[in-house]
């Protein structure tokens, strides 16, 4: 079966493996028609929730003190991907016209009270950043490098909306670790907050093509700035008025050029009762960078990391792997060879009196061949059960991987991934039927409807329950990232409705199957196991294994948890897929080396073993998670912790699951194999 996996897979994985060096820019499928502009025409810009890595609590823009449209925030259509990633993506009061530069615009005047001061102070504390969006395309950061003072660009992650500084006079604030983004009362009485109450939005466009007249949007960066704006002869608006929209600022620069930081004298800080007023720029940007290509700079954030990082990581799993492939060939395919022609030897030539004496003084896997392929004693239903669910999630995760590293599921179509993968596991849930069955109609099991619905709910029920608990508490929170109720429907009716009904229709074709056939006839009473060395003993070796897959995909996984908690873009899944594949092909001549040596131990439980030895990849996934989760530097809010942990372990289950169920197939196959090559009295 794994054979047959890699061999199938060798051609995407090769492919992926171009496209993923390149981040998609040889092949490149945008999931959007593009769109073109005339000259002065509306440029809509729309704006998404505040995101923080410190808190993993996406919140709702229009809940702090800032400026919304005439007519209120409209909702923009979104997918169940959208809704699941926390997006809310909504209408918003800056109006840009293509090629129409604009100078210090007034958009409106906001007055803070006590409550929307604190509010937004705390959210400044926290960390949050704005995510804006022009014809799909998220908002990069302008800022100041630490190193040269330089302006760069960041493109991942919105750009922030304030930033903290010590309160003039006051003793530098002695913050523990993990403090640094947390609002306490040490914070109020020692720092001060201020806002960036004015942006120069910079669009990049590229001209116009022959055959199409119209200009396209190819780049978007907001460069923040916190400026106190003051109006000329120290005129007051009440915030509403028309005459308030056309008086100059006295805080901005002569007509005709755009706001600079050496412009700012003053920066607004946020206080109860202080007026903050609203302005932006509009910088118009010509750009040689084609519509098709747009997003490459987004997915290589500018080549920070370069490709050769990933084919450093991919050639140490690919000499783990050769490492591992020579030892299984050298052990294995040896001792066997000398083991099967001695067992065969046996049987075929008449033996004295003394030799059989000899022989029952033997130790080998050959003598527990009436009790190899004995049903597990420990939990025979969930051993089926955990390997369906395994079945179900890999098939589901290889197939997501290949759309992906082709570039079908491109990142201008936002949630496109959660959705693929949501979809493709529901529909995979035949396979795990299928194999919980088989497996169970082996184990000459009778509660065949409770193994299958126990498949059907199993791992799902587990995800959605934890799921429905924090969406709960997110809308505590009043985060964006609480699904709406009709989306918790949606996600329940295509797990009771098309996953659960998929399940047991796999199921019946799995007990409709004849039962699997062994080599060997099972004998009536178990033989006993004899006790082993440290070295041998099964939970050494369960405990241990885990560690060499999670070496060979270590380095690809940093990048996938920094995009998954840090708002980083990923994309370079043909790397994924190879990483992936050698992920299997690890654990799969892992559990086969280990569980030859257990059968020489004379020990017949190989069922759970195989499973487990393998499957504590997942172990290791949630251990490195732990020790990962400083790189958040993560507010002291309990919710942040929750969110974390709580998902961080589902994905380490299903990681187990699929690992597990790895290792136990290739266990399966080469057990059978093995016992079907010599001949039993």
């Amino acid at each position: 079966m794994m054979t047959r996996l890699l061999a199938s897979a060798a051609t995407a994985a090769l492919t992926a493996a171009v496209f993923g060096t390149n981040y998609a820019c040889a092949f490149y499928v945008p999931g959007v028609q593009p769109q073109s502009f005339q000259v002065n025409d509306e440029v809509t810009m729309k704006v998404n929730s505040m995101t923080s890595v410190h808190t993993q609590v996406p919140k709702d823009y229009y809940r702090l003190p800032f400026c919304e449209p005439p007519d209120g925030p409209k909702m923009v259509s979104e997918n169940l991907g959208e809704f699941l990633a926390g997006n809310k993506i909504q209408s918003s009061p800056y109006v840009i016209n293509m090629l129409h530069e604009t100078f210090c615009q007034i958009v409106c005047q906001v007055q803070l009270d006590t409550l929307s001061s604190k509010n937004l102070k705390m959210h400044v504390k926290y960390g949050y950043h704005n995510n804006w969006i022009i014809d799909n395309l998220p908002s990069a950061s302008v800022g100041l490098s630490k190193e040269t003072g330089e302006k760069q660009r960041h493109y991942a992650g919105g750009f922030p909306i304030g930033f903290i500084a010590p309160k003039p006079g006051a003793a530098p604030p002695t913050e523990k670790k993990g403090e640094k983004f947390t609002a306490n009362k040490q914070f109020f009485e020692t720092q001060d907050a201020f806002v960036y109450n004015h942006v120069n939005i910079n669009i990049d466009y590229h001209p116009p093509y022959p055959e199409d007249p119209g200009y396209r949007v190819v780049g978007f960066a907001v460069e923040p700035m916190s400026i106190k704006h003051h109006y000329l002869n120290e005129y007051q608006w009440d915030g509403t008025s028309a005459e308030g929209f056309t008086r100059p600022l006295q805080t901005c620069p002569p007509t005709g050029r755009h706001m600079s930081r050496g412009d700012v004298h003053e920066n607004q800080i946020i206080n109860p009762g202080e007026t903050v007023l609203y302005t932006y720029d509009v910088i118009w940007h010509e750009s040689p960078i084609e519509w098709a290509s747009r997003w490459d700079v987004y997915l290589s954030e500018d080549h920070m990391v370069p490709a050769q990082v990933h084919w450093y990581a991919i050639t140490n799993s690919i000499l783990v792997v050769l490492f591992l492939s020579i030892l299984v060939t050298s052990v294995l395919v040896r001792n066997l060879r000398r083991d099967i022609a001695g067992y065969n030897k046996a049987v075929m030539t008449p033996l004295t009196d003394e030799e059989k004496d000899e022989e029952m003084d033997e130790s080998g896997w050959k003598l527990i061949h009436a009790d190899v392929f004995r049903a597990p004693t420990t939990h025979p239903m969930l051993f089926c059960v955990s390997v369906g669910s395994g079945v179900q999630i890999c098939i589901a995760g290889f197939v997501s991987i290949i759309f992906s590293a082709v570039g079908f599921l491109s990142p201008a179509w936002r949630g496109s991934l959660l959705t693929a993968i949501l979809v493709l596991y529901v529909l995979c849930g035949s396979f795990s039927g299928y194999v919980s069955s088989r497996l169970y109609k082996c184990f000459r099991g009778r509660q065949w409807q409770l193994c299958t619905l126990i498949t059907a709910v199993f791992f799902p029920g587990i995800c959605f329950g934890l799921f429905l608990f924090f969406n709960i508490i997110l809308a505590f929170f009043h985060s964006s990232g609480s699904v709406p109720f009709l989306d918790v429907l949606i996600l329940a009716a295509m797990w009771c409705c098309v996953s659960v009904p998929l399940v047991f229709l796999g199921a019946y074709f799995g007990y409709k199957k004849d039962v699997i056939t062994f080599p060997t006839v099972t004998s009536t009473i178990a033989r006993a196991i004899p006790p082993t060395s440290f070295f041998l003993n099964p939970r050494v070796a369960m405990a241990s294994a885990g560690m060499v897959p999670f070496a060979a995909a270590y380095v690809e996984l940093f990048f996938i948890m920094t995009s998954l908690w840090m708002d980083q873009f990923y994309y370079v899944f043909g790397f994924t897929l190879i990483v992936f594949l050698i992920l299997i092909l690890t654990c799969a001549e892992v559990t086969i080396l280990l569980c030859y040596y257990q059968l020489c131990a004379e020990n017949h439980r190989w069922w759970w073993f195989s499973f487990v030895t393998s499957g504590s990849t997942g172990f290791y996934l949630f251990a490195y998670s732990i020790f990962w989760f400083q790189q958040l530097e993560a507010s002291k809010m309990v919710i942040t912790y929750m969110l974390y942990f709580g998902y961080m372990f589902l994905i380490s289950m299903a990681v187990f699951l699929t690992t597990g169920m790895v290792g136990f197939i290739s266990c399966f196959f080469f057990v059978r194999k093995i016992f079907s090559t010599i001949k039993v009295d």
